[in-house]
């Protein structure tokens, strides 16, 4: 059985310098429409040790679905080099266990939402030597997906 199954991929990360920005280039480039920008602070492990960071991000309403995260700097949320993809997001059922068989596959965890970076609650950031980002993220958090994105549009959905 693997870790991870492909119809968890839920959205693809890319943080970006500056979030209204991005998400208005994107919206002329490809027509996305988006959730509210969520701004929100939340207290992480790190390998360095636990911080604290305000999150704010969007979702596109469209599938593939595309998260844009404003960066914070020094901290695993700056842009990728050339603005690549910065992660992959799949959703899991068991996040201990899901982020325990990454860390034995060999990628380390490298942050979570939770204060030992042992027993990650909500998320959980795992990354390879190859630059793959993984972020798993706890099912029961956001629960329906398509209704979350109804709940949160910036505009009414159809």
């Amino acid at each position: 059985m693997t870790t991870l199954r492909p119809q968890d991929l839920y959205h693809t990360g890319i943080v970006v310098e500056e979030l209204d920005t991005a998400i208005h280039e994107l919206t002329a480039l490809a027509g996305y429409r988006w959730t509210v920008p969520a701004d929100y602070p939340f207290t992480v492990w790190t390998p360095d040790g636990e911080v604290t960071v305000t999150f704010r991000f969007v979702y596109s309403l469209e599938a593939p679905h595309l998260e844009l995260v404003q960066e914070i700097p020094g901290t695993v949320w700056t842009p990728a080099p050339g603005n690549a993809v910065h992660h992959l997001g799949y959703f899991v059922d068991d996040l201990p266990a899901s982020s325990k068989a990454l860390a034995d596959a060999g990628l380390p965890i490298e942050a979570c939402g939770s204060s030992d970076g042992q027993h990650p609650t909500s998320f959980a950031y795992h990354k390879g030597e190859d630059g793959i980002r993984i972020e798993l993220v706890d099912r029961s958090i956001i629960g329906d997906f398509d209704v979350f994105l109804r709940t949160y549009a910036a505009e009414p959905v159809e």
